[in-house]
């Protein structure tokens, strides 16, 4: 069983204290990660040229089932 669950979401759904992966590294999202522009829209880390981002949630294993965290 993998412990990991991996989705796409577009990156203005992203939201403080997210983890995603960006670019082949793990990151938890900070308030400043996040920027809207009127003419571009949303970024990630200033990366305006991507609309979604992969979020990773992590599966836990506890003794009432099992938690994504």
């Amino acid at each position: 069983m993998e412990n990991t669950l991996r989705t796409t979401i577009n990156i203005s759904e992203l939201e403080q204290g997210m983890t995603v992966e960006h670019n082949g590294k793990i990151y938890t999202v900070s308030k400043n990660d996040i920027k809207y522009d009127h003419l571009f829209g949303y970024s990630y880390r200033g990366d305006f040229s991507k609309q979604t981002i992969t979020r990773i949630q992590f599966v836990v294993p506890t003794s009432f089932g099992v938690v994504l965290r």
